[in-house]
């Protein structure tokens, strides 16, 4: 198995809030584009308003593939990626982080990630 990020230099960690109300199925960008560089998840939690379905996509979910599947969240329920140094998901150089909501909903929460 290759070398983890415990193995290699250090990065410098980032965070985000995730704030957003959502008006019907719609995208949210949580981090913007890099020019040049990846976005590494290492941590996220969120709250929803509402019972729903959310996900992460690799720039515009209309134009891209998912980072992730699609998340159930109940009313006022909890999504949690636990810390994960080696990153739960990455997007592609240049592309923004993108937040998916299935239907209306209010979204609140943080995201810890680094660029490389």
């Amino acid at each position: 198995m290759g070398a983890g990020l415990r193995d290699i230099s250090p990065k410098e960690v980032l965070s985000a809030p995730i704030s957003n109300q959502f008006s019907g199925n719609a995208d949210h960008t949580v981090i913007a584009a890099v020019t040049g560089k990846k976005i590494v998840v290492i941590g996220f939690f969120f709250t929803a308003s509402a019972a729903q379905t959310l996900q992460f996509f690799n720039g515009a979910s209309s134009e891209t593939n998912p980072l992730t599947g699609t998340m159930t969240v109940n009313a006022n329920g909890w999504i949690k990626g636990n810390y994960n140094p080696d990153g739960h998901f990455t997007t592609s150089a240049g592309k923004a982080l993108v937040l998916e909501s299935g239907n209306t909903v209010t979204v609140g929460g943080w995201i810890n990630y680094y660029v490389e």
